[in-house]
């Protein structure tokens, strides 16, 4: 009797925890992948040599989702968990959990940076950096935005020969080294193109 009632009360506290744990996730989702990627990538990518290091969106948006994604499968073992068979909802609960791994890996390996090389790219879907020389670049497009009646820079995009490209977003970070891009363009005369004409409408 005693070990029924036991065992009755850890499972009960162990839904508490759930929910508990459960809670947070979604809460901390919200703030937490933006200082879990910048801390990993600053130390594990970052260098001085670099003019600057930037994260996109896509990287924080894709760990929110990881956590989310947890979030959403310890619901579901508390919502059905308790009708199937313990170590069956466990073990189903385990596998869909590792499933959410690719998230954090693709989110923390996901950057861009330029330095004195070229423009340097790891997309979401990879795990490997490409690299876009200047010495090999075969034309620049500036890409211009009209935003509430005024137009500005928008995007950089960097066309390789075999017609490859990265899209680099103007920000503060590169307005900075804007100068440095330019210069890099003239000296190794790559071809330069813009839409000033017709910019992007928001």
């Amino acid at each position: 009797m005693f070990l029924v009632r036991r065992k009755e009360t850890d499972k009960e506290n162990q839904g508490k925890l759930l929910v508990a744990y459960t809670i947070i996730l979604f809460i901390s989702s919200l703030f937490v992948p933006f200082v879990v990627v910048a801390t990993f990538q600053s130390m594990v990518y970052f260098s001085r040599s670099y003019w600057f290091f930037s994260t996109p969106l896509s990287a924080y948006m894709t760990f929110m989702c990881g956590m989310i994604y947890i979030a959403l499968v310890l619901t579901f073992y508390l919502l059905v968990g308790q009708k199937w068979e313990g170590k069956r909802a466990k073990g189903i609960m385990w596998i869909l959990l590792v499933l959410c791994i690719p998230f954090f890996i693709l989110s923390l390996t996901n950057y861009y940076y330029l330095d004195d090389e070229g423009v340097h790219y790891n997309s979401l879907t990879s795990l490997k950096e490409k690299q876009y020389k200047w010495g090999e670049m075969a034309k620049v497009h500036i890409v211009y935005r009209n935003y509430q009646g005024s137009t500005g820079f928008y995007q950089y995009k960097f066309e390789m020969p075999d017609g490859s490209t990265i899209t680099i977003p103007y920000n503060d970070k590169l307005s900075e080294h804007k100068y440095q891009v330019e210069a890099k363009i003239k000296e190794f005369n790559i071809p330069i193109s813009d839409n000033f004409r017709n910019p992007v409408l928001d």
